[in-house]
């Protein structure tokens, strides 16, 4: 039976062991640090073409995916189906590649829907833990899902690319912060 005291030194070992990594690596991890947080500012600096190559990237997986799948589906029972799939990434995948612009603003417009209906439901789910500490947050949380979605549809399809552009960049930026952070923490 493993007790709560096994729990923390196991933990403890691996954070050991994880750290003594990072220290070992430091300049790898440093060298990569920099490289995503230069590429996040780039992609802020430059929103619309990040999402267009963001377009061009998904096309090129869906022609590759399509591609594997058209050869898979021959040997497959399900033939059928598996080959109209395989035909739809082919066709959507060679479209986001000519013309990414399009695809990426379909890109952008499905995820201001799952943002108008994220901040929906987070604004449900606030009302309904009013009673817990701290349900503001997800007030909040809702509420910003909604003025994002907003921003994307009220300059549909020309802002869509630069949210778009400005979301991959926020998030390379970001986990470019965070390696340079554990790399600092891992040497002190």
């Amino acid at each position: 039976m493993v007790t709560d005291h096994d729990e923390k030194k196991q933990l403890t070992d691996i954070s050991l062991n994880i750290t003594q990594q990072v220290s070992e690596h430091r300049r790898w991890y440093i060298f990569q640090g920099i490289v995503f947080v230069v590429a996040g500012l780039l992609a802020i600096i430059l929103p619309a073409a990040t999402a267009i190559g963001f377009g061009v990237v998904i096309g090129a997986l869906l022609l590759v995916s399509g591609c594997i799948q058209a050869v898979a589906s021959f040997g497959s029972k399900s033939h059928w189906w598996s080959l109209v799939s395989a035909l739809l990434s082919l066709i959507v995948g060679v479209l986001m590649i000519f013309n990414p612009v399009a695809g990426t603003v379909a890109v952008a417009t499905i995820l201001a829907i799952f943002l108008v209906l994220e901040g929906i439901t987070e604004l449900f789910l606030a009302y309904q833990l009013r009673p817990v500490k701290n349900w503001g947050w997800l007030i909040l949380s809702g509420l910003v899902s909604l003025v994002l979605a907003y921003i994307v549809f009220a300059g549909w399809p020309g802002t869509s690319l630069v949210v778009l552009g400005i979301i991959i960049g926020i998030n390379l930026l970001l986990y470019g912060v965070a390696l340079l952070a554990i790399t600092k923490a891992a040497n002190t």
